[in-house]
């Protein structure tokens, strides 16, 4: 049975190893039960010593959870998340994030990058990031938000995952009509424009 204790000695947890693959999933598990922060924000500490997210528990009996707040971010590490969002670098995005450097910080031209990941399809990136606890209904300056650019884009798995993962069903529902049915939304023409309107068209009644 492996024990968490806060530092202050009080447990938080006792569950059985078998039941955990690595540190990773024991994060995931004190959020999604205890409504801890996202593993980002949890360090686990085994004899004092902080331990990797894939660190196997194998042998472990007892740790130290230590809750962390975000990581001041300046302008250019902001930019420089969303810029990784942008151009899908997952192993990038995953350190920012485990500084903990905040989802939500946005670049110099109020873009997020939750915004960026959607509008370039970048599925395991908006996976990462909604993990991190993202804003799903965060807008720029112009009103558009991840799901709303994903639909718009042509990225029916992206918005998928953001529907599944809570967003807001109204953007989704103005981004199809903006697009109203037509192929203007992802760029397309002809029969590809017409199987993208479809994809939305299905998409969007699977979610309302």
């Amino acid at each position: 049975m492996l024990r968490v204790t806060m530092l202050s000695g009080e447990q938080v947890a006792s569950i059985p190893v078998m039941e955990l693959s690595d540190v990773r999933s024991l994060k995931q598990r004190l959020h999604r039960l205890h409504n801890f922060p996202t593993r980002f924000r949890q360090r686990l500490l085994h004899e004092g010593s902080p331990l990797g997210d894939d660190a196997k528990l194998d042998s472990i009996a007892h740790l130290e959870l230590l809750l962390l707040s975000y990581h001041p971010t300046s302008q250019s590490q902001a930019n420089e998340l969303v810029t990784a969002a942008m151009n899908g670098f997952v192993d990038q995005v995953e350190a920012l994030l485990q500084k903990p450097q905040n989802p939500d910080s946005t670049d110099a031209f109020a873009m997020s990058p939750l915004t960026v990941a959607s509008s370039a399809g970048n599925i395991d990136i908006v996976r990462l990031l909604l993990e991190a606890g993202a804003d799903k209904d965060v807008a720029n300056n112009n009103g558009i938000t991840a799901l709303m650019i994903a639909s718009q884009t042509g990225h029916l798995a992206v918005a998928r995952l953001l529907l599944e993962a809570g967003a807001d069903k109204e953007y989704f529902q103005e981004a199809f009509h903006r697009t109203g049915g037509s192929d203007q939304g992802g760029g397309k023409d002809g029969e590809s424009g017409r199987l993208l309107s479809q994809g939305k068209e299905d998409l969007f009644s699977e979610h309302v």
